[in-house]
């Protein structure tokens, strides 16, 4: 893997290398580089501040990326596929929240793609992660992938869903709604099964066209026992489906006009991830009825 250029101009960022295994450098770099060759405790001090650049978790050329393979690849729902892949610690370690994605290419020089990652943090997966992708043509090399392809990935990061942060913390969270439309479902199955919102009251509002859009429809009475209440709500339902029909947000909205919703706005808190529509008009029911928007999160 070649070497990337590190800068050691103070407030610089680090730039790529030439591809030929050495440090790009300019006059001040050589000078640098002339003390360091002159110091081994210096030269393994600069270097370790290289390393932990190139290690930053943050959008752009400091993402490092590591070889996983695909393990299986099957219809979770209409238009969506499920991949689990077997992933390093390296990848795996960092993922700590539900609401965290990874960026993945297929090849080193493949420009990215970002995934939400949909399998439960804490290790219960191994070394296994899941993703919940949309079929589209941005994602069809993800999609079309097939057991035992190779794929690079980066450490799981993001901020992901602050249901440990201030917000929360502040007003004892006891009760949250949960809103999902398509594959906006993943960080939620991570939330519901890693057990991080265990002893909560929760109820989750999950959006799609048809009943064959609804993924994980199979661990909806296993996410019931949990203690989460879950609330189909198909836009194109059809007669021959006898649960609610519309959007979510126009369910979340008539439940509290009726009576018959749940928010009890001091110890309310929301996780939301879906279109920018859905998530405006969810908020604004909760503006409405007292809840803060800093207690609505989401995962970006």
């Amino acid at each position: 893997m070649p070497l990337r250029a590190w800068n050691p101009a103070p407030g610089r960022a680090a730039t790529a290398g030439d591809g030929s295994g050495q440090l790009s450098s300019s006059a001040t770099d050589r000078s640098a580089l002339g003390l360091c060759a002159a110091s081994g405790a210096l030269l393994a001090a600069l270097l370790r501040r290289r390393s932990t650049r190139l290690q930053r978790h943050a959008w752009g050329d400091d993402v490092v990326y590591h070889s996983a393979s695909v393990l299986s690849n099957v219809e979770a729902a209409e238009g969506l596929r499920l991949i689990t892949v077997e992933a390093p610690e390296e990848v795996v370690k960092p993922f700590a929240k539900a609401g965290q994605y990874v960026m993945a290419k297929p090849a080193a020089d493949a420009k990215p793609s970002f995934y939400s990652i949909s399998s439960p943090f804490g290790g219960s997966m191994g070394s296994k992660m899941e993703f919940l992708i949309k079929l589209s043509e941005s994602n069809a090399w993800m999609t079309g992938t097939k057991s035992g392809d190779a794929l690079q990935l980066s450490p799981a990061m993001g901020r992901g869903f602050s249901i440990d942060g201030e917000a929360w913390k502040a007003a004892d969270v006891s009760q949250v709604g949960i809103f999902a439309s398509g594959s906006g479902i993943a960080p939620m199955r991570a939330a519901i099964e890693s057990g991080a919102l265990a002893g909560k009251v929760c109820r989750l509002y999950y959006g799609a066209r048809s009943e064959a859009g609804l993924a994980y429809a199979d661990r909806f009475d296993a996410w019931r026992k949990s203690g989460v209440e879950v609330v189909p709500v198909l836009s194109q339902g059809g007669d021959s489906w006898g649960g609610r029909q519309g959007y979510i947000q126009d369910a979340f909205k008539q439940d509290e006009e009726r009576g018959e919703g749940f928010v009890l706005s001091a110890k309310h808190g929301a996780l939301i991830c879906g279109q920018k529509e859905m998530v405006e008009a969810v908020r604004q029911v909760y503006s409405q009825l007292g809840v803060p928007e800093e207690r609505t999160l989401l995962n970006f």
